[in-house]
């Protein structure tokens, strides 16, 4: 399965793209699932859900948010209840695992982007290895290589906060066509997922471009 694990939606104060537009393009550009993590909140998630639910779509949605914590962001995936942001990093880990939630840490170690700088003896469960929005462009290489390093699971998003770019970083994971949410994180969790995808360029100007662009990398098998 092909699912983009970052993707924010109008629930973000940094996006405003609407949830069914961003559920329809998912599909449109062959992803099988991708996983809504907008800003200190599920609304998101639970919308798309619903929407998955109504529209009959071939989609699966991994609930779950982008989390802010003293220390830097967190995706908090697997869980429909929201969580307080703002407590330091210990204190969320101990809330999400209590939630049964799957922990990865995005875009990290870069602290403008309230990336978390500092991954040992923290309890998560993988790291973003490649993120389409990465703005140094030996970041992805570092985050794969702290990953490999500690060995940690690895997970693949686009970190889109336009519809257009969904897709374009998305995580691999190895399983039938019927698995469940929880049987995709599982797969997260003990390291067997792939992190792929490219940087999203800036001379795409046009949708249809971009449609057909990631069309070609997004067939799926």
């Amino acid at each position: 399965m092909k699912l983009d694990l970052h993707v924010h939606t109008r629930y973000s104060p940094d996006s405003d793209s609407p949830v069914e537009a961003i559920v329809l393009r998912a599909c449109e550009i062959g992803l099988d699932g991708i996983a809504v993590t907008d800003h200190n909140t599920v609304k998101g998630s639970l919308e798309a859900e619903k929407l998955v639910t109504d529209l009959n779509l071939n989609l699966i949605i991994i609930p779950g948010m982008e989390l802010s914590t003293k220390e830097g962001h967190l995706l908090i995936l697997g869980i429909r209840d929201e969580l307080p942001p703002g407590l330091s990093i210990g204190e969320t880990i101990k809330m999400a695992r209590e939630k049964g939630a799957t922990i990865i840490v995005p875009h990290p170690y870069q602290v403008l982007r309230n990336g978390v700088g500092v991954l040992k003896g923290k309890d998560i469960d993988a790291i973003e290895s490649f993120n389409s929005k990465f703005i140094i462009g030996t970041s992805n290489y570092i985050a794969r290589t702290i990953a490999k390093k500690r060995q940690m699971g690895v997970t693949g998003g686009s970190d889109s906060h336009k519809v257009e770019t969904i897709g374009f970083g998305y995580t691999i994971v190895d399983v039938s066509p019927d698995a469940s949410v929880h049987d995709i994180l599982n797969e997260i969790k003990d390291h067997r997922s792939r992190a792929e995808g490219l940087m999203i360029p800036h001379y795409f100007s046009n949708i249809n471009s971009i449609t057909r662009f990631l069309k070609r990398g997004n067939k799926r098998n």
